[in-house]
């Protein structure tokens, strides 16, 4: 059975500020990672998320196992995802 991703409002609006073509990359992306999420995300030291990166973009994503779904909580550049 295949994960879901559910985008939150916040990172919602932030893919929507991107360009276009980060934004397909980032939603090609995400359903590769649907079909095998674990091969792809990453855990934040100390957090109780992960992430996974798409060229200089983090999507940061809160996995919940019960229910095989990803919540997808922030999308920004490298440098400013972790703040």
């Amino acid at each position: 059975m295949p994960w879901t991703a559910d985008w939150s409002d916040t990172a919602l609006k932030q893919l929507k500020k991107l360009p276009k073509q980060d934004q397909k990359r980032i939603l090609d992306k995400t359903d590769e990672v649907e079909l095998d999420p674990f091969s792809y995300l990453e855990r934040l030291q100390g957090e109780p998320v992960f992430r996974y990166r798409v060229g200089n973009y983090r999507i940061i994503v809160n996995v919940v196992n019960q229910k095989l779904l990803l919540q997808i909580i922030k999308v920004k550049k490298r440098g400013r995802v972790y703040d």
